[in-house]
């Protein structure tokens, strides 16, 4: 495994980038053919009004900063202003611009990207040369977690995108439909939780292939550390191609982080981006924080300076739960109702069940299935326990998929998944 550094903003030729970059994001333009880096850049930490820029990629990881375009610039204008490129956006502190995600449409040759400028969430649509043609606003409530973008793709499920947003320690599953019309483009959000784990879960990320998979940068310990939450493959939905069929799974965390050779002179790691571009190695693009255990002279506050680097997972399954030992999920509380979503925990040796709330007698019923596809028709088999709280349920050889319901409301159960 190697960690090789990207970009780090002391000594970078543009000095409108020497105070801070982050949140990576790698697109490919097949016709090019040409790697782009999206990123978040700024000039002064201690003012942090960060800007979004674009640079070609070379498949060494050489970011081509000459030829680096701003698509997102801060400027002294009255309110914001999309209509040309770059993007406009006032000088104030309270328009934080979040982490920035972006995809390559080839059937209609033009760049789809997510970008949350103050709590207003929206979707932009560039040309080939990276030229604004048209936005769309599909959120306002937004944070500076950003919003992954990735194509569900065709036979059921066209013009559609999955993504995923924090919200605190709770995280949510959500679809962009119509993504590809920059007229009809909406965001629908689970009504449920897809995860709670954390203490405060913000930039995130995506991918569908091999399986679904949320990365995050969650703050644990006043250090914010790389997670991953695992879901099923979207094949185990077979003829369940419904929009937001989805929303019926769980994903099962751990930290990413604990696999990976960093050392503590980085102090702390975020914003994780996972591709195989631009050399077809698999890895995982990350903002190291360096610089945040120490007040700022200039300021009397932390710094907050971040860098881009690059970590190689050679022959480290990240998708493979077994890799981490153990994974969970909070998956019944006050937050997530008495029934719980669906879980993939194909492979697991054993499932711990810690259960507390309110009562002396709790009963808890336990479905299992042979495949997400059979449980969504109704096909389980269902076992019924009933436990004095505070209680721990034990389950030996479980099968592949499981659900877990209450009679009662305000039950805790955290599900502790062995391999």
């Amino acid at each position: 495994m190697e960690i090789v550094p990207v970009m780090e903003p002391y000594n970078l030729p543009k000095p409108e980038l020497r105070g801070d970059v982050g949140s990576p994001c790698i697109v490919y333009n097949p016709f090019e053919p040409c790697y782009y880096l999206l990123f978040l850049g700024e000039k002064d930490p201690a003012k942090p009004l960060r800007e979004v820029w674009v640079a070609p990629m070379e498949k060494d990881l050489t970011v081509d900063l000459r030829n680096a375009k701003q698509l997102v610039k801060r400027a002294t204008v009255k309110e914001l202003s999309l209509k040309g490129t770059p993007i406009l956006v006032p000088m104030k502190r309270d328009l934080y611009l979040s982490a920035v995600r972006a995809v390559f449409n080839a059937a209609k040759r033009e760049y789809i990207m997510t970008l949350s400028i103050g709590k207003h969430a929206y979707i932009f649509y560039f040309d080939e040369e990276w030229n604004l043609s048209s936005y769309h606003e599909v959120y306002s409530e937004s944070g500076d977690h950003g919003f992954p973008i990735a194509p569900i793709g065709a036979y059921g499920r066209e013009h559609q995108a999955l993504t995923t947003i924090p919200k605190g320690n709770l995280v949510k599953l959500g679809y962009f439909d119509n993504v590809d019309s920059p007229t009809h483009v909406s965001l629908i959000l689970d009504k449920g939780y897809a995860f709670q784990h954390g203490f405060a879960n913000d930039v995130c990320d995506l991918t569908l292939l091999p399986r679904i998979a949320l990365f995050y940068e969650s703050d644990e310990f006043g250090q914010w550390k790389v997670k991953i939450g695992l879901g099923p493959s979207t094949a185990d939905f077979a003829h369940h191609r419904e929009p937001g069929v989805e929303f019926n799974v769980g994903f099962l965390v751990a930290y990413l982080q604990s696999i990976l050779p960093f050392h503590s002179q980085y102090i702390q790691i975020g914003h994780p981006h996972y591709t195989t571009y631009p050399d077809g190695k698999p890895k995982l693009l990350v903002a190291c924080f360096r610089d945040t255990w120490s007040t700022r002279p200039e300021t009397g506050r932390e710094g907050y300076r971040h860098e881009i680097h690059a970590v190689y997972l050679d022959d480290i399954r990240i998708f493979d739960p077994r890799t981490y030992g153990v994974m969970r999920d909070t998956i019944l509380s006050s937050e997530r109702g008495n029934v719980s979503k669906w879980y993939d925990v194909s492979e697991a040796t054993r499932i711990t069940l810690m259960i507390s709330g309110y009562g002396n007698i709790i009963k808890l019923n336990i479905d299992e299935a042979s495949s997400i596809a059979e449980a969504l028709d109704g096909i389980y088999i269902t076992k019924s326990y009933e436990v004095t709280v505070p209680a721990k349920i034990t389950i030996n050889d479980p099968a592949p998929i499981m659900r877990i319901r209450s009679e009662k409301k305000n039950v805790k159960v955290t599900m502790v998944v062995k391999y």
